[in-house]
């Protein structure tokens, strides 16, 4: 890398603990950056983002873990700052596997456990200029794709995203000019794809309830709360994108939800009304785009959550019977919830 220069990147440097701060900072000298912007509070830190556009952010993550991720969620889906795709570098000191893969899957592109050596954080810092992953967008996380199964059933595509930080190290002029056109392009991409796995994921709830109440084997309490949020952010990535057909079309979506009630017994006729203004949002944002494609993930999707709340459900009624036995009194919750993790994930 006898090209870089990273004294033309500008790094935002986020840690409440100063002498931490002060160790980052040294490492990130001794590597080469010299524009490094320090800050200490999570308030400068979110003003940091939106305004000094930085090319490679560092956020120290054990202490305010939950705002932090929030945070890079929010920059992900282009809430705030003005590039989503910029590089963004978690440092933690804790070893807790549930802390690192909470800050994985918030949408970091690296996550590095203290204590480091410089050298080693060059090294992900090289990797994060010569070998950034792609990106994946799904109903509920926008970042790198690490997905290590390669022939998962899913036909969400990976979307190459601007990388200002190679860009700026290596000095490449006709990146750095169109800088914006990149941005706006990767954006509209990420848009369209979170839009269309949205829209599949009330597709898929209401294909698993409407399954469920044909065979009637597994009791599924549809999750309407799960359902509005769902067509709240359909209809505000349309907004968003000034599509106003599609707004008006999410609109009626939101309007048919409400219908539902608490989900006991819903109509199938309002569910599969909502079921194609979910689709009906998507074509009208997509110009006439369907999710037609997404129609064999779909039904593979369904069929894996219906075997997994069937698998779920018959331990938990062997669960029962054991306590019932034993003469414990207690009961199992045998049904499945339609807002349950697995569902949560279901258009992933």
């Amino acid at each position: 890398m006898a090209d870089t220069d990273y004294a033309r990147a500008s790094v935002l440097l986020f840690d409440p603990i100063h002498v931490n701060q002060r160790t980052t900072r040294y490492a990130l000298f001794e590597i080469g950056f010299r524009k490094i912007e320090c800050v200490s509070s999570l308030e400068d830190f979110k003003s940091g983002i939106a305004d000094s556009a930085p090319t490679l952010i560092v956020a120290e993550s054990s202490a305010t873990d939950a705002e932090i991720f929030n945070l890079v969620r929010a920059v992900r889906r282009g809430e705030v700052g003005g590039n989503p795709f910029v590089v963004m570098l978690l440092t933690t000191w804790s070893r807790d596997t549930g802390h690192i893969r909470k800050a994985i899957e918030c949408g970091a592109d690296d996550v590095i456990v203290r204590p480091f050596s410089t050298m080693f954080a060059e090294e992900r810092v090289k990797t994060l200029i010569k070998g950034r992953k792609d990106f994946i967008v799904t109903s509920d996380y926008i970042g790198p794709d690490r997905r290590k199964d390669p022939g998962r059933s899913t036909d969400a595509q990976p979307i190459t995203v601007p990388n200002f930080l190679k860009a700026m190290v290596e000095n490449d002029e006709e990146a750095l000019s169109n800088g914006q056109q990149w941005v706006n392009e990767a954006r509209e991409a990420v848009t369209t794809e979170r839009v269309r796995r949205v829209a599949m994921r009330i597709v898929i709830t209401v294909e698993l309830e409407a399954s469920q109440t044909k065979e009637g084997k597994v009791p599924v309490a549809l999750d309407v709360k799960d359902l509005q949020r769902s067509a709240r952010e359909l209809r505000a990535h349309v907004l968003r994108a000034r599509r106003r057909e599609a707004a008006e079309v999410a609109a009626a979506l939101i309007d048919q939800i409400e219908q539902l009630g608490d989900g006991r017994n819903a109509e199938p006729g309002t569910l599969k009304l909502v079921k194609e203004l979910a689709m009906g949002t998507y074509a009208a944002f997509a110009n006439g785009d369907t999710i037609e494609r997404s129609k064999d993930e779909i039904g593979r999707t369904v069929s894996n959550l219906r075997k997994r709340l069937q698998a779920r459900a018959e331990a938990n009624k062997r669960t029962a019977q054991l306590a019932a036995e034993a003469g414990a009194g207690e009961t199992a919750d045998d049904a499945g919830q339609a807002g349950s993790p697995e569902i949560k994930r279901a258009a992933m």
